[in-house]
């Protein structure tokens, strides 16, 4: 059930309406059923019944870990032990159903054979397996730091993990985030609500599934590009990603607005960031903080040696790019953004050179192009997919290499060079058909995207600078009306095809 679907609309005006209708007491019931059902709907509709699986093995786990957190409670002495078991539970748990296929990749690259009943095996992948695993594990260590010192009501619990707003992919909620909170309701919050609903509709599909489109073809055949033609499309697929997660994280967030909670934010701004560091304090902020606290700190953070800490910041972002993926290239994209984030430290500490300038308006933003620049670098090993080609596939590694040595071999004419090197004759080949048969590719449409950077640019100004949209809070009854009635018109369509899949629903 997606977000940006007319499906979901009718589900989330029913639960809405049930729950606001009904008195106080019933209205975490309304939410918690209302999650089993939303979560339940996507293994259903993937396997039919067989998909009740999913909901399954995901409301098993989290009774687990509920009942492991009171034996934590109760036996104040054996606290540690407990945690390490509970966590331990946790991560086997993730790394069977999410990373069992990579490890038998990995043994078959290292030429290792596997029994044949191992290599066969195949498990189902839970939807959302690496948002809740994380969600709980902070819970439970959260609970042995004494974050949390009582117990809270099963039925509590069961709604801060199963929350259906943000379930699926985020935000990843600490206890702090949640738990603390009574559900109301304001003008206020409904206003708010409508509007992040509104701005994850327009990023989601106003921009973000139109340049997929765009974006597509040129990661699944990079080789007949040209390299100028592969840094747009990271650039766009940049633009994508932005426009596509924080789509979801508005949709979220005012979801759970107009249900009376307020979750957190998960953007601000990021193309807008001078640093590497700056930027993971703006981008997929709750899942920067967790590695932040949960892995960085435990392994000595920044109270070790340098040469230590650069290691610590190395792992922890490694890891973070496993989270995304099993495969090579996430933990890669990952490793790189690690070394640069230890390049920085290196930099202030060693040359005591600021990495953010404060007051140097074109410095800031010369930095900010170099940041947008990085990502959009990354963004060619993230994005790169395996592709099937007439029965062979290509794998995502291959893939990668191409995009990024493509970037400075792929001239306007490249292919005359691959025509050549397969024992071709070019010259004849030209004569033929012309010179421009090996002419390379260009991105199309360039129009269409310098209209979605602009879009996307907007919206990081609203992140960026909000209390310049403050004057304009005093209409918004008017502007959502008026908002709303244009918008309704041209997405209306593409919510009646039941949308496309946000990219964060497969991690």
């Amino acid at each position: 059930m997606l977000f940006n679907s007319f499906l979901f609309l009718l589900f989330f005006a029913a639960v809405y309406v049930i729950y606001w209708v009904l008195p106080s007491r019933y209205r975490p019931g309304v939410l918690i059923v209302g999650s089993i059902i939303f979560y339940a709907t996507w293994g259903l509709n993937r396997e039919g019944w067989w998909g009740i699986r999913w909901t399954v093995h995901f409301i098993g786990l989290v009774i687990l870990n509920y009942f492991m957190v009171e034996w934590m409670l109760r036996h104040h002495a054996r606290r540690k032990m407990i945690m390490a078991l509970t966590v331990i539970i946790n991560l086997t748990n993730l790394a069977v159903f999410k990373y069992f296929g990579f490890f038998v990749r990995m043994t078959a690259d290292m030429g290792l054979d596997l029994p044949p009943f191992v290599e066969n095996m195949d498990l189902f992948l839970p939807l959302a397996i690496s948002f809740y695993t994380f969600q709980l594990t902070a819970y439970v260590v959260d609970v042995y730091r004494g974050v949390i010192t009582e117990e809270i009501k099963f039925s509590r619990f069961f709604l801060f993990i199963l929350f259906f707003p943000q379930l699926i992919a985020g935000p990843i909620m600490r206890s702090t985030d949640f738990l603390p909170q009574s559900a109301f309701i304001d003008k206020e919050r409904i206003y708010r609500g409508c509007w992040l609903f509104i701005s994850g509709l327009i990023k989601k599909v106003l921009v973000a599934d139109p340049m997929s489109s765009i974006v597509s073809p040129v990661f699944a055949a990079p080789e007949l590009y040209t390299g100028w033609s592969i840094m747009l499309a990271g650039m766009s697929f940049s633009v994508q990603i932005y426009c596509d997660f924080s789509g979801y994280t508005d949709i979220a967030r005012g979801s759970a607005l107009l249900l009376g909670y307020d979750i957190p934010e998960n953007f601000k701004a990021p193309f807008f960031s001078a640093s590497a560091r700056e930027l993971w304090q703006r981008w997929h902020i709750t899942l920067a903080t967790w590695l932040r606290d949960y892995i960085y700190f435990p392994l000595g953070g920044s109270k070790v040696s340098a040469a230590r800490t650069y290691v610590n910041q190395i792992i922890t972002f490694a890891l973070g790019g496993l989270w995304h993926g099993a495969d090579y290239t996430y933990v890669i994209w990952g490793t790189m953004w690690g070394v640069l984030l230890a390049v920085e430290r290196l930099i202030e500490q060693v040359l005591g050179l600021k990495t953010t300038p404060d007051k140097n308006g074109p410095v800031k933003v010369l930095k900010m192009l170099l940041m947008f620049s990085l990502f959009s670098f990354s963004a060619l090993m993230f994005r790169a997919h395996p592709v099937q080609y007439k029965g062979l596939e290509i794998s995502s590694t291959e893939i990668m290499g191409q995009m990024i040595s493509g970037l400075v071999t792929h001239g306007s004419h490249h292919l005359t060079d691959y025509y050549d090197e397969a024992g071709g004759d070019p010259e004849t080949m030209e004569s033929v058909f012309g010179s421009e048969v090996f002419r390379s590719q260009e991105m199309s449409r360039l129009e269409t995207l310098a209209v979605m950077f602009l879009i996307a640019f907007f919206f990081h100004w609203v992140q960026y600078k909000p209390q310049h949209f403050q004057r304009f809070r005093r209409y918004d009854f008017w502007l959502l009306l008026i908002l709303g009635t244009l918008l309704g018109g041209w997405m209306l369509p593409a919510l009646s095809q039941s949308g496309h899949q946000f990219i964060y629903f497969v991690f």
